[in-house]
């Protein structure tokens, strides 16, 4: 998880639980949205990580079938 999506979570924790002490609805929405935007992004980000692994075992293995061809 990033730095930025951590602040963000944590960000929206706050506006949560102060929106509930306060009774202030929208500042408890609006906390519960930005926990869920740093999720979704805190999911990207391990996708894409997951993305770059696959490429870089495919080309590895490219590689390997190619010497085994020209050996």
């Amino acid at each position: 998880m990033s730095d930025q999506n951590l602040g963000d979570k944590a960000k929206g924790v706050a506006k949560e639980a102060a929106g509930k002490m306060t009774g202030n609805e929208n500042l408890e929405r609006e906390g519960e949205a930005q926990q869920k935007q740093a999720q979704k992004a805190e999911e990207a980000e391990r996708l894409e990580e997951e993305a770059a692994h696959k490429r870089r075992q495919a080309s590895g293995h490219k590689g390997e079938q190619t010497r085994r061809k020209s050996g």
